[in-house]
C-alpha cells in the first residue's frame, strides 16, 4: 500500500512537508534536434534524451509531521522551518524529494539531486497559510530508496 508522504531528505534528516498538499505536478522534459526537409512530409528527430524534472507542489500549513498547526504563530514557525529546509544555493545543499512510502517493502519513491527553484507563500488568510514549492531534480529517474 503506497502512502503519499512528500518529504525533503538531506544528510539523513527527514522533513515532512506541511499538509495538506493540494497539488503535486511533475513535468518531464526532453531535449532533441529536429530537422525538416522542404516539400517532404514529416520531420526527423535525433538525440532525444530526458532532461531534469520539474516538480511543483502546492500546500497548506494545517499540519506538519502529524502535528496540527492551528494558530498563526504555529503556522508561521512551521513556515520559517520550511523556508530553511528548502534552501539550496550550493551543490552541497542538494536534497532528495521523497513522494511515496511503501511500508510493505520499506521503500520510498524519490527524486535525487534536487534544488529549490522557487518558493512562494501567502500569509493573507490568518486561518490557513498556503505555499507553492517548485523543485528541479537533475536526475530524471524516480528512485526506490530509503532515507
Amino acid at each position: 500500500m503506497f502512502m503519499f508522504r512528500p518529504s525533503i531528505v538531506r544528510s539523513g534528516t527527514v522533513y515532512e512537508l506541511p499538509r495538506p498538499i493540494t497539488s503535486l505536478r511533475v513535468q518531464d522534459a526532453f531535449d532533441f534536434a529536429k530537422w525538416k526537409v522542404p516539400l517532404v512530409t514529416g520531420d526527423l528527430m535525433v538525440g532525444h534524451t530526458a532532461s531534469g524534472v520539474d516538480i511543483a507542489l502546492e500546500g497548506q500549513i494545517a499540519s506538519q509531521a502529524g502535528q496540527l498547526r492551528l494558530t498563526e504563530e504555529q503556522m508561521f514557525l512551521t513556515l520559517e522551518q520550511l523556508r530553511q529546509t528548502v534552501q539550496s544555493t550550493t551543490p552541497e545543499d542538494r536534497y532528495r524529494l521523497f513522494l511515496y512510502y511503501d511500508p510493505a517493502s520499506a521503500t520510498y519513491r524519490s527524486f535525487a539531486e534536487c534544488a529549490t527553484v522557487r518558493f512562494e507563500y501567502d500569509l493573507t488568510h490568518k486561518s490557513l497559510f498556503t505555499y507553492t514549492l517548485t523543485v528541479h531534480a537533475s536526475r530524471p529517474s524516480i528512485e526506490t530508496t530509503a532515507p
